[in-house]
């Protein structure tokens, strides 16, 4: 699993990084770290804004890495911003692979964003937040409200 994160990253990096003979279009990709939403503690996000366009799509890989009760979840989604230069009211819908490991039944943590219970399904869930650009940074903060076989889970990132 670990490993599986490690070239994932690192993925993402170099899709950031080598764009050599091109057009500096550096601010409108964003590798982030991500507390919430599809990891609940661990998420990887590779973000793409497209030129003069207010809307982007987004690429996520997150995980608890618990060692009782592991949740691994994997997806995409896509947004749309509408506010000024910098700040923005975003909006997005996400579909996500999720598949919840359990290694010990008699262990049980304080779970309230995702299954306590083995399963693998898809997830989707929707996206109400602020986005704010910096020169060199975005900052994230919202709600991800989503449904795993007609029942509601609440969610929110920053």
């Amino acid at each position: 699993m670990k490993h599986t994160i490690s070239t994932i990253f690192f993925s993402f990096f170099w899709l950031t990084v080598c764009t050599a003979q091109t057009a500096d279009k550096s601010k409108n990709n964003a590798l982030s770290f991500e507390l919430g939403k599809t990891g609940l503690i661990y998420n990887l996000n590779f973000d793409h804004k497209f030129s003069d366009k207010n809307f982007g799509v987004r690429v996520d890989v997150g995980s608890n890495l618990d060692k009782y009760l592991n949740f691994f979840m994997t997806g995409a989604g896509g947004y749309f911003l509408n506010g000024t230069k910098t700040n923005f009211l975003e909006l997005g819908i996400d579909i996500y692979y999720l598949a919840v490991v359990e290694n010990s039944n008699d262990q049980r943590g304080v779970v309230f964003m995702y299954p306590n219970y083995p399963i693998k399904t898809y997830y989707a869930s929707a996206n109400i937040g602020y986005r704010r650009y910096g020169k060199k940074t975005l900052f994230r903060i919202g709600f991800s409200p989503g449904i795993i076989k007609n029942k509601f889970l609440p969610g929110g990132y920053i």
